[in-house]
């Protein structure tokens, strides 16, 4: 899922934590596609099933980001738990966040962005949209 979500562009999400509130936090996954994580899909490449178990981006006040995401893949006969992860460097513009990857478990280098906000879903938490290839993924602090 996690390689999914690296490319592509910000969702629109009210940002109620005002232009100048800096995005530096961790967020968990909370939602794919208006699901609850754990989120199930399959992969069009290889039929497998692909279950996201967490996803966790860890902002920091350097501008420098981590994230870490965990699922399962079951291809009928055979489940494994697999990792990705990704580092790189974080700017913002009011409630845009970029995110330009210079480490991918996946390979893929590719910028893209996100947008923080907050959520009355989440107990007002700030949040963290990202919406890439039609798929979108709320975190929440």
């Amino acid at each position: 899922m996690a390689a999914a979500l690296l490319v592509g562009t910000a969702t629109a999400c009210s940002d109620l934590t005002g232009a100048n509130a800096r995005a530096d936090g961790v967020y968990y996954l909370q939602t794919v596609n208006g699901t609850s994580v754990p989120y199930s899909y399959i992969d069009s490449q290889t039929g497998n099933t692909v279950t996201v178990q967490s996803d966790v981006y860890s902002l920091n006040s350097d501008a420098t980001y981590s994230e870490l995401a965990t699922y399962r893949v079951s291809n009928g006969s055979q489940t494994t738990t697999q990792s990705q992860t990704e580092s790189g460097t974080w700017t913002q513009s009011s409630s845009i966040v970029t995110f330009t990857p210079s480490l991918s478990s996946t390979n893929n280098f590719s910028l893209y962005q996100g947008s923080i906000g907050n959520s009355g879903s989440f107990g007002g938490a700030r949040t963290l949209s990202i919406t890439i290839n039609g798929t979108t993924a709320i975190y929440s602090e």
